[in-house]
């Protein structure tokens, strides 16, 4: 005996459906738990009602609750996806079905009508097209060529960039190996390194430090650019690997005739500084000769003095004869250090002044043991337009007292020094512990010559002075070095 079962129980425990029952006209008959959950109502608000107050304005005005109605009789069901309305007239997407009830005789006595509300469904099934969408968007977007591969190297996915940039129609890449779009000789290889990139899939540059080559549907290869990524959808779903493509054909071409214009530039470059330094060779040499000539000549001028005013012992003139032929050594010492050093624009004022010393003790058969003289002249380089000036006075300063300070057996001392000041200035201080003299003896003749030579000197250094004769004699200078006037040009 089968068990007697209470239908309107059973139904009232199935909330997740609205499920009710309509009369043939489409009026309202029976109302679950189910239909008053997910549409608000309950059973007194809605019993005898047509069910077309289910559904949005539209709807009922296109007739569409009874079309249902006529479906549903003649085909026995009517189903239907859309909008329906809730009792505070909120709308829900839901799933609906009509079902036609015939009695025993085959007689239309109603319908049922099942309705499940599948909102959430819908919204998500939106958000994923809306996330499908995006992503098409920035796949499309994208300025370069992107392909989307699965772990086995078939093409999954293409923009529009890829089929420009290859040729091939959408159709012609969905499925298919993605060594068709490289040269023969790279396929065999890249399949190798897809394998080990899919046990270690991470974003990184293909190929780094190697040149790629793409093949194009026609056959044209070209270098490109690759940059790989991969990508899940799902945990459990298979890797896939996005490439991003670029064409780099330009870039290497510019590349290419950059490197060929520095090779080019780099030759030039060696070629001339070849000749330059050929050159400047030439130059240097030909100033060496110079100084040496010019020294050779002032020498000569020397000697030629000295020959004339030893022809003429005795005569008051062989003093300034041998003074002239002094001051004319001085000149010529500094020609020989131009001549020996390989920079032109400035000598060694220290080597300069203690040769020009010995000279002029030698010249004056003066030994270490009667006069010492001290030089402190520490990293000092004057120009020729400075060393000439100055090295005329020290002449003339020693050669005075040589002569003067240490008569008969008398012995001393003679200090120079030269200090570097601020400002491209030096002070030069001279002194000898001599008899020292008046104004009125360092004027006789013939020193009279030195002191205006001095005089002259010091303005053609644009220096000032200050001098004290008594035990012994000091003289101070202040000047600064004087910029060449004479320039070498190419």
């Amino acid at each position: 005996m089968k068990p007697e079962i209470d239908y309107e129980h059973f139904l009232n425990e199935i909330t997740d459906y609205a499920i009710f029952m309509l009369d043939t006209d489409g009026n309202i008959i029976s109302w679950n738990l189910g239909a008053e959950r997910i549409k608000g109502y309950n059973e007194d608000e809605v019993l005898h009602k047509h069910y077309r107050i289910f559904f949005p304005e539209e709807s009922r005005s296109a007739c569409f609750p009874e079309k249902l109605l006529v479906t549903a009789a003649s085909t026995g069901r009517a189903e239907y996806s859309g909008w329906h309305l809730r009792k505070d007239g909120s709308k829900f997407y839901g799933n609906g079905v009509i079902t036609a009830i015939h009695n025993k005789s085959g007689i239309l006595i109603g319908f049922a009508k099942i309705t499940r509300d599948l909102t959430m469904l819908e919204e998500n099934s939106e958000r994923i097209s809306k996330s499908e969408r995006k992503f098409r968007y920035l796949i499309e977007s994208a300025p370069d060529a992107m392909i989307i591969v699965d772990g086995n190297g078939m093409i999954n996915l293409v923009n529009k960039q890829t089929i420009k940039l290859f040729g091939y129609s959408e159709h012609e890449l969905y499925g298919r190996n993605i060594e068709m779009l490289m040269p023969e000789k790279f396929s065999v290889r890249h399949i190798q390194h897809r394998d080990e990139y899919k046990k270690n899939p991470k974003i990184r540059m293909m190929g780094e430090g190697r040149e790629l080559k793409a093949k194009r549907k026609d056959g044209t290869e070209f270098d490109v650019e690759i940059s790989l990524s991969p990508i899940k959808t799902d945990p459990e779903d298979e890797i896939q690997i996005v490439a991003a493509i670029r064409d780099t054909t330009q870039r290497t071409k510019i590349e290419n005739e950059i490197r060929e214009l520095n090779r080019t530039l780099e030759q030039r470059v060696k070629e001339r500084t070849e000749e330059l330094e050929k050159s400047l060779i030439e130059k240097v040499t030909m100033l060496q000769e110079i100084h040496h000539r010019v020294k050779n000549n002032l020498q000569t001028v020397s000697s030629l003095l000295r020959i004339q005013s030893n022809k003429i012992p005795g005569d008051p003139a062989v003093g300034y004869l041998r003074a002239s032929e002094q001051r004319i050594r001085s000149m010529a010492l500094i020609h020989m250090q131009l001549y020996k050093t390989k920079d032109f624009s400035k000598i060694n004022f220290y080597e300069y002044v203690e040769d020009l010393c010995d000279q002029l003790k030698i010249s004056f058969g003066i030994t270490d043991d009667k006069v010492k003289v001290t030089v402190e002249i520490k990293d000092i380089y004057f120009s020729i337009d400075t060393a000439l000036p100055c090295g005329l006075m020290i002449n003339e300063l020693v050669t005075n007292s040589l002569k003067h300070a240490f008569p008969g057996n008398r012995q001393g001392s003679i200090q120079l020094k030269i200090l570097r000041l601020d400002n491209r200035s030096y002070e030069f201080i001279y002194n000898d512990d001599g008899i020292g003299a008046s104004d009125d003896v360092i004027t006789e003749n013939p020193s009279k010559l030195g002191i205006l030579l001095i005089n002259t000197l010091v303005e053609q250094l644009e220096g000032e002075v200050e001098t004290s004769y008594g035990a012994g004699a000091e003289f101070k200078l202040t000047f600064r070095d004087i910029e060449h006037k004479t320039h070498y040009r190419t």
